[in-house]
């Protein structure tokens, strides 16, 4: 799954790292380069506190460089749902902190002339099915009688071909607040803020033992060195190894593939998708999609696969489920073709917090990383600086591990999270 992507392809021009050779000391170590890490760095380092990260790859080889580059307000369900779950308050300061996410990326964005391709058009959730308006139209009058947010707006299936060229759908609805970019662009301009504030950044460095000495220093062993910190900060999402057990069997790591056309001509792209905005819909096993910077469509959905021959079957009903939504581009050429992981969590919400022994962590966005993973960031230099934070609902303090004693009790529970996955979604 993890082949070249279409962002890595058209990426802008990078540096090359160096591995981490020998010893340095910091203040902060920070083990992950996506989005969580980069902006925890780059916020610490406007602190002027010292940081490194280290990357097992290069920056933003995760999530970070291989989503959809969707940057979406909310989270998986409603907040009318969320609301029943946390209380109101709680689902309105959630709420706020979506959109704060979208607004902090927009303003990094502008500060580092961050060339990523960013715009603001909104996001098209489509109904795939009738049934789905009704809540889609309930929703719309909850978040403008209860939280106040009147930027969504339902699409009717007569409608509809004002947004796209499509019978597939039957109407949807318009969320101005969200946002589209180039997201591997977007890591490598954060990596360069970052790098800008002081911030050291080495590739090629796993982390492979943390430990801590007398004086509750961290130790963060690579393959080539060591860092010795003060604190310490694990964000590797979806691609935690086992560094750290707890944060390993607390986040569960859900497959998504994408497929990306050609360049299409101009007065095509801009048919298909007339108002250029980020769309996903609501099937049990969801599309999402988009036009990009270069006219291509970029369209994902779900990637489970057991073998190198369901990988293949799956990009093929990928590239079907695009010529159902879009049957004029039957004739167009698919140029990429990658996957990569989405971490999830057991309450599909994403979580922030520390461990017992002081360790800071974010993970678990849920498909909406690429809007909430710079916020949590932010939140995390705060946190290390003892800066005066809101009441955040989102703090998750004790971790409770999902307990998979063997492979196959894992096996079947990601199954079962799946059908909870796909029951959240429609």
């Amino acid at each position: 799954m993890e082949s070249l992507s279409m962002w890595e392809a058209t990426a802008n021009k990078r540096k090359e790292r160096e591995q981490l050779q020998g010893e340095e000391q910091c203040d902060v170590v920070i083990i992950g380069g996506g989005y969580s890490g980069l902006s925890s760095a780059y916020h610490l380092q406007k602190k002027n506190v010292n940081t490194i990260i280290l990357e097992k790859w290069r920056v933003g080889s995760g999530a970070s460089g291989r989503n959809g580059g969707e940057v979406l307000t909310g989270y998986i369900g409603s907040m009318e749902a969320w609301e029943k779950k946390k209380g109101l308050e709680a689902a309105k300061k959630m709420w706020q902190l979506s959109l704060d996410s979208i607004d902090l990326i927009q303003n990094i964005i502008k500060e580092h002339s961050i060339d990523c391709a960013f715009k603001r058009n909104g996001d098209f959730f489509a109904a795939y099915k009738p049934a789905h308006m009704d809540a889609l139209k309930r929703d719309q009058e909850y978040m403008a009688r209860v939280m106040n947010y009147h930027d969504i707006k339902v699409v009717e299936k007569k409608d509809l071909h004002s947004e796209m060229n499509t019978d597939f759908y039957h109407g949807g609805r318009i969320d101005a607040g969200s946002a589209h970019f180039h997201p591997l662009n977007y890591a490598i301009g954060l990596a360069e803020a970052a790098e800008g504030l002081g911030a050291k950044i080495y590739e090629q460095s796993e982390a492979l033992k943390v430990e801590r000495d007398a004086r509750n220093k961290v130790i963060v062993t690579t393959p080539n060195g060591r860092v010795i910190a003060d604190q310490l900060v694990i964000v590797t999402n979806g691609y935690a190894g086992d560094i750290n057990q707890t944060i390993k069997r607390s986040v569960i790591p859900i497959e998504s593939i994408m497929i990306a056309t050609e360049p299409l001509p101009e007065e095509l792209v801009e048919d298909i998708i007339k108002k250029d905005r980020a769309i996903h819909d609501t099937k049990r096993l969801l599309y999402y999609f988009r036009r990009t910077a270069d006219n291509r469509l970029a369209f994902g959905g779900s990637g489970r696969a057991s073998s190198k021959r369901d990988q293949r079957n799956l990009f093929d009903h990928l590239h079907a489920g695009m010529l159902n939504v879009f049957p004029q581009l039957k004739d167009t050429r698919i140029e990429y073709r990658w996957g990569g992981k989405v971490g999830f969590t057991k309450d599909m919400i994403p979580y922030i917090g520390q461990l017992e022994d002081g360790t800071h962590y974010a993970f678990g966005y849920c498909g909406h990383g690429a809007a909430m993973s710079s916020l949590f960031g932010k939140m995390i230099a705060d946190n290390i600086t003892n800066e005066e934070v809101e009441d955040n609902p989102l703090i998750v303090n004790q971790l409770k591990p999902i307990p998979f004693h063997s492979q196959h009790a894992k096996a079947v529970g990601i199954l079962k999270f799946y059908k909870k996955l796909q029951d959240a979604i429609s």
